[in-house]
């Protein structure tokens, strides 16, 4: 039997849901059209629950190779300094318009480390950047300031990959379909509060999806006959499960005049078939729960959180779930206690 699901969750709990809690949304900026992918995504968050946006950018100081340059370096960084004031300017400007409320931050130093300081100084709730920036797309799903912000954030996070969203301007994004993953647990009902602010304001459709998990079988051997009967058994008895809870999850959502899909398939590979899933609807969201039925709070991402942060081809929002606790690495511990090193 299925746990208590977050329509019966007490207050408390409910309190402890990160997307009932978002205020500060923070949008990391380097001068380039492909970072600004992540700016009308947090525009549609912010609309959504009256969040206030911070606009970032950092500036790294490029080393002083001699003492004859060093006039010409000055001048040429106070330039750099004054476009980027400009440009955080202009979007800032847009958003006022647009009565959101913002603030632009410019600071200099490491990107992906002033951001992660930035984030935990400033008591930011969520954080929406694009996958790609100055550097320019790659093979890879994510560069390396992202990889690193996502990586070592304390907060939720919004994730836009920039080969899909280039050149999307705000007010643009139409959010018609959002895909929700869900396990049964109350932690991966995490995302329904943002999820539901989302539908209300933008008139969209939510779809609960969930995957069946079929049973491990003992590979040493090929399986028996009794084997194949178990697990098919124990598989049929999930399936029916997952569309019991699905069925009253989406009653209930109806209720409140939302309009609810629902999906479900039977796979030993949730991420594989949750990005289907994704594609099969042709979703415009994802939103998962930092953590699942079986994930570890002490860690950032539960492991289908991680997978489909890397490789999801869509959108993707992962909100960090009520009790999750992040110790810092031996790595941060260490640059803590012999700082310039």
């Amino acid at each position: 039997m299925h746990t208590a699901s977050w329509s019966t969750q007490s207050s408390d709990e409910r309190e402890g849901c990160a997307g009932l809690g978002i205020r500060h949304v923070l949008v990391p900026l380097d001068g380039s059209t492909l970072a600004e992918c992540a700016l009308p995504w947090a525009v549609a968050v912010a609309q959504a629950l009256a969040a206030r946006i911070t606009l970032l950018r950092v500036l790294e100081r490029p080393g002083i190779s001699c003492a004859t340059s060093h006039h010409h370096d000055a001048v040429d960084w106070e330039m750099q300094r004054a476009e980027a004031q400009s440009q955080l300017a202009r979007i800032d400007r847009d958003l006022k318009a647009r009565q959101l409320a913002s603030v632009i931050e410019l600071r200099e130093g490491r990107p992906a480390e002033q951001i992660l300081n930035f984030a935990r100084a400033q008591q930011v709730d969520f954080v929406v950047l694009s996958s790609h920036g100055e550097g320019g797309l790659s093979g890879w799903a994510l560069s390396s300031t992202a990889l690193m912000v996502v990586a070592r954030t304390h907060c939720s996070v919004l994730v836009v990959p920039a080969h899909a969203a280039e050149g999307q301007q705000v007010g643009q994004v139409r959010l018609r379909r959002v895909l929700l993953p869900l396990d049964c647990s109350p932690r991966a009902e995490c995302v329904l509060p943002l999820a539901t602010a989302l539908a209300r304001v933008h008139d969209v459709e939510l779809i609960l999806a969930h995957v069946a998990p079929e049973p491990e079988m003992p590979r040493r051997l090929p399986p028996s006959a009794e084997d194949l009967a178990v697990a098919g058994t124990l598989t049929e008895r999930n399936r029916l499960e997952g569309e019991r809870y699905l069925a009253e999850l989406r009653d209930r959502l109806v209720e409140q005049r939302l309009r609810v899909g629902t999906r479900l398939v039977v796979s030993s590979r949730r991420e594989r078939a949750i990005r289907a899933m994704a594609d099969e609807a042709d979703v415009d969201l994802v939103m998962v729960s930092a953590h699942g039925r079986t994930g570890d709070a002490r860690d950032r991402y539960g492991s289908v959180a991680a997978r489909l942060v890397e490789e999801s081809s869509r959108p993707i929002i992962v909100l960090q779930d009520l009790g999750a606790r992040h110790e810092p690495t031996p790595a941060e511990e260490a640059t803590r206690s012999r700082p310039g090193h």
